[in-house]
């Protein structure tokens, strides 16, 4: 599947302005958490499955595997600020967008695993599940990054 398929299979659509809309549109109304993520960003996404998660997937369990893809996905992330950071002060600086991803990494696996979906519910109220989990996850790895100091 090259990434033009791809991104139409994602989004509907080839056509920049409406790749756009339906990124920002799509996940939020989605009907899972994982689901989410299969509509975030369609270019990286196409990255992570076929660069990442598949060569992954060929050793490790899914699980393993989708939290390995998150990881990468958070370190290079973090690689925008962690590096020039790193050499400006010369000392560790936190992976925040990494333990983040690893996070919702968990959470999307435990929700698979306990059977939690969006299916029943109104698709008017499924932004506020999305929301509410990615910005609890946040507030979680915050919480994590102060604790280490």
């Amino acid at each position: 599947m090259t990434l033009e398929e791809y991104t139409y299979y994602r989004t509907g659509s080839t056509e920049v302005p409406m790749i756009i809309q339906n990124m920002f549109f799509k996940p939020f109304i989605s009907s899972s958490f994982r689901s989410f993520w299969k509509y975030w960003n369609p270019s990286w996404g196409y990255f992570l499955l076929f660069y990442c998660y598949k060569p992954i997937r060929t050793f490790f369990p899914h699980w393993a595997s989708l939290i390995i893809t998150f990881l990468i996905s958070g370190l290079f992330h973090d690689l925008i600020y962690v590096i020039p950071m790193m050499m400006n002060k010369g000392e560790f600086v936190f992976p925040f967008i990494a333990v983040w991803f690893l996070i919702i990494s968990i959470g999307i696996l435990l929700t698979e695993y306990l059977h939690i979906d969006f299916n029943k519910t109104n698709v008017m109220f499924r932004p506020f599940f999305h929301l509410a989990f990615l910005v609890s996850t946040f507030i979680l790895t915050r919480y994590i990054d102060l604790s280490i100091g």
